[in-house]
């Protein structure tokens, strides 16, 4: 009985915990699409490379320079990722916030892999969740 109930009180605060999550993904990116409205095209003019301290595969993040820009204006994201892979001397449309370049989305939307990666995320525990629940139920 006390167990059935710890399950069951561990399935609905996983639950919670993963609606949160998948929320506060969704609103991120709601977020940006709504506040990236111009658009730009820009060339990547470096790749910078940092390699992990766990791990073994290398991070990259893209540096672009705007087309119609001033020079010395670049764009380069917040963030290293090892999911999209720039040349040097690439051609990229960009929608990007007025308010802040550093905020940005690629005008392709398969490019956009940290949104794939955060779908995935929310994916995976409902999986998760699934397989405890039909398991419960044995």
């Amino acid at each position: 009985m006390i167990s059935t109930t710890l399950l069951i009180c561990g399935g609905i605060l996983f639950a919670v915990a993963w609606i949160a999550l998948c929320l506060s993904k969704y609103h991120k990116w709601d977020k940006r699409k709504k506040n990236c409205s111009l658009e730009i095209s820009a060339e990547v003019i470096d790749v910078l490379e940092r390699k992990p301290m766990r791990g073994s595969s290398m991070l990259y993040k893209p540096v672009f320079r705007p087309m119609d820009a001033p020079e010395g204006t670049v764009i380069d994201s917040a963030y290293y990722s090892n999911l999209v892979s720039f040349k040097v001397g690439d051609k990229v449309d960009l929608l990007v916030n007025p308010e802040n370049i550093r905020d940005f989305l690629y005008k392709d939307s398969s490019l956009n892999k940290g949104k794939t990666a955060d779908i995935i995320c929310c994916i995976i525990p409902a999986v998760i969740l699934v397989i405890w629940f039909l398991l419960s139920l044995l």
